[in-house]
């Protein structure tokens, strides 16, 4: 039996909500008839666990007791067991002499929900959402059910034998594991062996990811039909029908090559002059194209019947989809940032024969080398629960960067990681800038420029990126006036009329910020120049004296 001390008591009780932590008046009651008590045990088990605490009041934190289930208490844990299989503690407690009731949930099992409804299914699967209760949405749903996903690659193929694999695939198996090892010997193992040592092969039978890389392409078609990879090409980015098509249900090493050599055919060139130097960027780069590939067949879920990888790609981009969504914890949002594998047997090997890295940077290098050819950002916003969605783009939106980001880093000689040459792009196309370390790092270096102050600050490309483009003019324009310039401008706008309430200077320069008016304003009023009057929200500035 818990029993909670004063002390971690009061450290709750300055605590405030969240997703593990609910405090409840309940001073003679707690809505159980209509299923909140259940409702609130769930959504905390289906969070991290936590205590539903009943007597306190949140706002303003005060101790106030409670009446609720006096002297039957005891009981409430069976009947929270018999509505919702999660086993939780109820305790009573008297602080300063007056009774709390604490309830101490534990987590949901893993890759389980907590199934609630209460009395008239108000939620079915709850989840805490601020300090309110919700529904449990499709991607935290997909999340959890994943936990337990098993890897479908490791799983044996029922009666599958040597035999049904391709001695020729097995070959150029072995030659780019021992290319990748730099271990000439392992040309020499038999096909066993060799598939043994790659784990492709268990005392118990052969993997499906043994049949994924080199399975004869008629096994395949028995065995796993869905293993299967459609490229289709359009002139026309936004033609119906396609102009070519072609499908791979064969042994991976060989459809690899085949895939790039179908792609590679239709590759437009875009050469540009950087100097007396002729240079180019390819529409489809080769390590992008075939890291997309990688990923969508690494990553694929085997389990969705019915839906192959599906490549499209067009003279204005390279888009790749593959059935099942992304694997907590990835998100779209933190996809550079976070690592997950579905099919870990499958990655495995493709990390020893050089198809991919095994710490899966792949989507890193692929938002690197767009950004570096000056085509801009990569797209996953398609993605959803049933499949990731990841377009490329083929044409280079802004040659001139290309040149600006490559002078500057040879004449500096200073490496910029990814994550910076990624937080540099978002500049560039007007973004959010996320990590402030490397912003006053770009300032410093003199890769961008600021205006503005606080919030109403605004980054861009240095003049050098605009001289670059021999558009020195436009600089000047998104710079926009001087600081000084603009505060004679306010000022003046002040000295010639009435005085000037809020609404009026923002309306009157609309080309400031909110922001960077009431910045001005303070400056102008610390500079003992302008005096404020009346309520903060309808006053108005006037020239002191």
């Amino acid at each position: 039996m818990i029993q909670t001390s004063r002390e971690e008591f009061e450290r709750w009780l300055g605590c405030v909500e969240d997703i593990n932590l609910e405090f409840k008046v309940a001073t003679s009651n707690f809505d159980d008839n209509r299923g909140s008590l259940f409702d609130y045990c769930a959504a905390i088990a289906n969070g991290h666990g936590g205590k539903l605490i009943l007597g306190v009041q949140e706002k303003p934190k005060e101790v106030k007791g409670t009446s609720y289930a006096q002297g039957t208490h005891t009981k409430i844990a069976q009947n929270v067991w018999e509505r919702l299989r999660i086993h939780i503690e109820v305790e009573e407690l008297f602080y300063d002499g007056k009774r709390v009731l604490v309830f101490h949930i534990p987590q949901r099992s893993p890759a389980t929900r907590v199934k609630s409804g209460g009395k008239g299914d108000k939620f079915l699967y709850p989840v805490r959402r601020g300090e309110s209760l919700g529904e449990m949405d499709d991607q935290r749903t997909r999340e959890i059910l994943n936990e337990a996903q098993p890897d479908f690659t490791a799983g044996i193929v029922p009666g599958l034998k040597l035999s049904d694999l391709d001695s020729n695939a097995i070959v150029a198996l072995k030659q780019k594991w021992a290319k990748k090892s730099g271990r000439q010997e392992y040309l020499g193992f038999d096909d066993e062996k060799a598939l043994r040592n790659l784990e492709l092969i268990e005392d118990t039978g052969i993997t499906y990811a043994a049949l994924i890389l080199v399975g004869k392409s008629e096994v395949i078609r028995d065995r796993l039909a869905d293993a299967e990879i459609t490229f289709e090409w359009r002139h026309d980015t936004i033609a119906r029908n396609f102009d070519f098509r072609a499908d791979w249900r064969e042994p991976f090493v060989f459809a690899d090559d085949k895939i790039w050599q179908a792609i590679s055919a239709r590759n437009i060139r875009f050469p540009f002059q950087d100097g007396f130097l002729q240079r180019e960027v390819w529409a489809f780069d080769e390590k992008s194209i075939r890291e997309a590939v990688h990923n969508a067949v690494m990553h694929r879920d085997y389990g969705i019947k019915g839906r192959s990888v599906l490549i499209k790609a067009s003279p204005s981009s390279f888009y790749i989809e593959n059935p099942g969504g992304l694997l907590a914890p990835v998100t779209v949002e933190n996809i550079l940032k976070e690592r997950a594998w579905r099919n870990r047997r499958l990655a495995e090997a493709f990390s020893k024969i050089g198809f991919a890295e095994r710490s899966s940077q792949g989507m890193d290098d692929i938002f690197e080398r767009s950004i570096r050819d000056g085509k801009g950002l990569p797209d996953l916003s398609g993605t959803d629960v049933n499949a990731v969605h990841l377009s490329i783009p083929a044409q280079v939106k802004d040659r001139d960067f290309i040149l600006y980001l490559e002078r500057f880093l040879n004449d500096r000689q200073i490496p910029l990681s990814f994550e910076e040459i990624y937080q540099l792009e978002k500049i560039r196309e007007n973004q959010k800038v996320e990590r402030p370390e490397f912003r006053d790092k770009f300032i410093k270096l003199g890769l961008i420029e600021m205006v503005g102050k606080g919030r109403g600050a605004r980054y861009f490309l240095s003049r050098r990126y605009y001289e670059t483009m021999g558009q020195s003019g436009k600089h000047t324009r998104i710079k926009g006036l001087g600081r000084d310039q603009m505060k004679e401008l306010i000022l003046n706008h002040i000295r010639e009329g009435k005085p000037a309430s809020r609404s009026d200077l923002a309306s009157g320069f609309s080309e400031f910020s909110g922001q960077d008016i009431s910045n001005i304003l303070q400056e102008l009023k610390e500079a003992g120049k302008i005096v404020f009057d009346g309520a903060p929200k309808n006053g108005t500035w006037r020239l002191k004296g």
